[in-house]
């Protein structure tokens, strides 16, 4: 009967466009399947996100089919391949038959497959290991690791996103020397994915156990010796709503309290948010992320120290959001309110301080007041031209003074006010 309800739980849900590709292949005479993790997904009652396949035919013989499709990389044999306004992943068995190719995935719980002629295929009973929430190699787990040296990582991955417990012995076959031979594009992958999942303190606390955060990320070495930092750590990532560039500010956010740790002192880690961006770029660059995600987490670590007494004047408010940016604000107070809670362990509690702080700062976004010097109304060319200057500092003092006064009155933004304003500092210094 069991049998039965998930047969027809996965016929239900499967989308028309995947029953045509399948349709299509197959009068092709090519065997494909629905493999991984959207059955996973069905099985757990849940929506997949999307859909993989695998074929039993070569990759020159699938791009031959679709010669719109895109290669992943030939040592992983997959492509994508567009089928209706959608792109799939769609890989070549490493196996004669599909029996052969699941039995050499990394996980049980992966190792699933879907026909619409003969159903699932189950050779590993990964309905149970779903059913006992385990993550579980599919062989012994020393040899699954270095194949694919990335599946620690995933290991830990999936107990993030499933909130499923490692199996012990695959845990403890866990090399972490292995992933050194990693590109760091990989692990960048991978990390976003398990620091946004649900169960993410369960996976960063065996990924410090079993020694693969030191090894991939050896600056945690330092914070590891501060009692408490690391726990702290943990609980801010937990904390932040799940977002990867956020996940990842938070994670690295206290990096380099172990380097700035003064016991008996006030402050406790002096300028540790500074040195922190310092590291936090090392490690983002290391692992390749782009330019515009390095910059804003490094803008969240650099700042997440801000005076968050909702008492302060408008300009001090506006000076911050210059700082950071308008679209950086409201972030940088979301990791603060998780800062709070993990300090505190008042979940979901921001006080009601944090709530003023931001009540004050939306205030001054929806009036879209002055919050960058590109909108002053005045430029270089205006001051040089004005006072009859050539390029050089004083122009840039000149700005710097007009920023700062408009910045006391908005409404001071104009042309003709500011360059009156300018004359008499001018005159009268």
């Amino acid at each position: 009967m069991l049998n039965y309800l998930l047969k027809r739980r996965i016929e239900k849900n499967i989308p028309d466009e995947i029953r045509e590709i399948l349709d299509f292949l197959r009068k092709k005479e090519i065997p494909a399947f629905i493999v991984g993790g959207s059955l996973r997904s069905l099985l757990l009652n849940q929506k997949p996100s999307d859909w993989d396949l695998a074929v039993q035919a070569s990759l020159e013989k699938m791009e031959n089919l679709f010669p719109e499709s895109k290669g992943l990389g030939r040592r992983f044999g997959t492509i994508l391949v567009r089928w209706q306004g959608q792109m799939l992943e769609v890989s070549s068995l490493r196996e004669k038959n599909i029996y052969g190719d699941l039995l050499k995935r990394d996980f049980t719980i992966n190792a699933l497959a879907w026909n619409p002629d003969r159903g699932l295929y189950d050779p590993l009973d990964a309905k149970k290991d779903l059913r006992k929430k385990i993550i579980r190699a599919t062989a012994e787990p020393e040899k699954r690791f270095r194949e694919d040296p990335l599946r620690i990582l995933r290991f830990f991955r999936f107990q993030s996103q499933l909130n499923f417990s490692g199996e012990e012995k695959t845990f403890k076959a866990i090399n972490p020397e292995l992933l050194n031979s990693v590109a760091p594009e990989r692990i960048a992958s991978e990390m976003d994915l398990l620091l946004t999942g649900q169960a993410v303190a369960r996976a960063l606390e065996g990924m410090i156990k079993s020694g693969v955060l030191e090894t991939i990320i050896p600056e945690f070495k330092p914070l590891f010796r501060v009692p408490g930092a690391t726990r702290h750590t943990i609980q801010t990532v937990a904390a932040i709503r799940p977002r990867a560039d956020l996940r990842w500010a938070a994670f690295l956010h206290d990096i380099a309290k172990g380097h700035t740790f003064s016991p008996g002192e006030k402050p406790l880690f002096p300028g540790h948010e500074k040195i922190g961006t310092q590291i936090a770029e090392g490690i983002l660059s290391r692992l390749r992320l782009s330019k515009a995600r390095q910059e804003k987490i490094k803008t969240l670590i650099r700042w997440h120290m801000f005076d968050m007494d909702p008492r302060l004047s408008d300009t001090a408010l506006r000076r911050l959001i210059n700082k950071v940016g308008r679209e950086n604000i409201l972030d940088l107070i979301e990791i603060r309110r998780a800062d709070i809670i993990a300090t505190t362990r008042q979940f979901q509690r921001p006080g009601p301080t944090l709530r003023a702080y931001t009540r004050r700062i939306k205030e001054l976004l929806e009036e879209d007041l002055l919050f960058s010097r590109r909108d002053l109304a005045v430029d270089g060319r205006d001051i040089m031209e004005y006072f009859d200057l050539d390029e050089g500092p004083e122009v840039g003092e000149l700005l710097d003074k007009a920023y700062n006064w408009v910045l006391e009155n908005p409404e001071n933004n104009s042309r003709e006010k500011i360059l009156n304003y300018l004359s008499r500092e001018k005159n009268d210094p």
